[in-house]
């Protein structure tokens, strides 16, 4: 005979009289982990309590915060008491939470330090090994969930800021079992397959620590470490800080950020780009402007020194010609001079170039005649 069927509500009603009937579920103490703390607006604290292999929901209702001396916080290793209730709307069940202590720094922080230090020893973290991002990448690579918000916001802004840069999509696991794995395989992969990838951007969405903790993990840190592309890591929110964070060349708050650092925006270029040939026009014309006048000047001041030495050499041939006139024989012999030359028509300046009872010329202004010396005496007035 068939069962009677019951309704979804009786169902979650059965089960929640059940459990909180059960004597063992009514008041239990359990010692976790606690991850993805998040403080709501009504008061109340929501958040996980996790150890190695299993995860519980837990619910902090707002008059036990109040109590609280401390600010809760993921990777808290804590011992809570409490009971176990059904949510008989969408029929989960979560620890109510009575009192809650801590009782050490957690598994999952205790490996994060442990990591850290010895990555920091090895000189992974160190600034001498960060490779700067190319200021104009031609090709990004994306390595996260395929179906994460995460790509949908890197995608987003890339488009946005950038239409001359491709965009590859690697899908990778980014929580659980061989996700650390996955994430280093595909990272070492590309490095080895894809020579024209400018960029990688590697990481994921906000969770809690636990969601996280791919990205502290050793060999994602050491496959970003040996990559040869530069690696922009985006984890999480701006609170979230991972190996993978200290270990990459850029550390970006959130993949949204990552995206805005990763490729310039084109329409902020173009307008920088009018801005310098609006500046170059400006430069060019006053520069132009600054030769004319130049130019006019420089024509000015030659044409000066032109006509200022034509004047001197006109000066200067004004005064050879009268020295010459001066000093033309022509015209002094009309004074009354003469001049006397021998045979050979040589003129004779002193008395002892000629010879008594010798024949001479005597060249005067208007004709010349012959003479013979008779006497020569030294001195003008002899």
């Amino acid at each position: 005979m068939a069962l009677r069927p019951v309704s979804v509500t009786q169902l979650n009603e059965y089960i929640s009289r059940i459990i909180s009937t059960d004597p063992l579920l009514g008041s239990v103490v359990v010692a976790g982990e606690t991850s993805g703390v998040k403080y709501h607006s009504t008061g109340h604290v929501y958040f996980t309590l996790a150890d190695s292999e299993s995860r519980i929901n837990c619910f902090l209702p707002r008059d036990y915060v109040r109590e609280l001396s401390y600010q809760l916080e993921d990777g808290m290793e804590v011992t809570i008491t409490g009971f176990v209730s059904v949510f008989k709307k969408n029929g989960t069940y979560s620890l109510y939470v009575k009192d809650i202590e801590i009782s050490g720094a957690g598994d999952l922080a205790a490996a994060f330090e442990k990591l850290k230090q010895k990555l920091n020893k090895e000189g992974l973290f160190d600034k001498a090994h960060k490779k700067p991002l190319p200021e104009f990448p031609k090709k990004i690579g994306i390595v996260t969930s395929d179906t994460g918000a995460a790509v949908r916001d890197i995608l987003k802004i890339l488009r946005s800021r950038n239409n001359m840069t491709d965009v590859i999509l690697f899908p990778v696991l980014v929580q659980g079992d061989g996700a650390a794995a996955d994430i280093a395989k595909t990272i070492d992969m590309i490095n080895d397959k894809f020579d024209d990838i400018d960029l990688l951007i590697v990481g994921r969405g906000g969770g809690s620590a636990s969601d996280l903790w791919a990205f502290n993990e050793e060999a994602v840190a050491r496959a970003i470490y040996a990559s040869r592309i530069p690696i922009i890591s985006a984890v999480g929110h701006e609170i979230d800080y991972t190996i993978a964070d200290m270990v990459a060349d850029v550390r970006a708050e959130t993949p949204t950020a990552a995206a805005q650092m990763a490729v310039p925006d084109t329409a902020q270029l173009m307008d920088r780009l009018d801005e310098f040939r609006e500046n170059l026009t400006v430069q060019l014309t006053n520069k132009l402007m600054y030769l004319s006048l130049f130019t006019g000047n420089l024509k000015s001041e030659l044409d000066s020194q032109i006509t200022a030495r034509i004047t001197s050499l006109e000066n200067e041939i004004e005064r050879s010609r009268l020295s010459l006139e001066a000093n033309d024989p022509q015209k002094i012999m009309t004074k009354g001079y003469s001049i006397i030359t021998d045979e050979t028509g040589k003129a004779l300046a002193s008395v002892d170039n000629v010879d008594i009872d010798g024949s001479y010329s005597l060249i005067m202004s208007d004709g010349s005649a012959r003479c013979v010396i008779t006497e020569k005496n030294h001195g003008r007035n002899q």
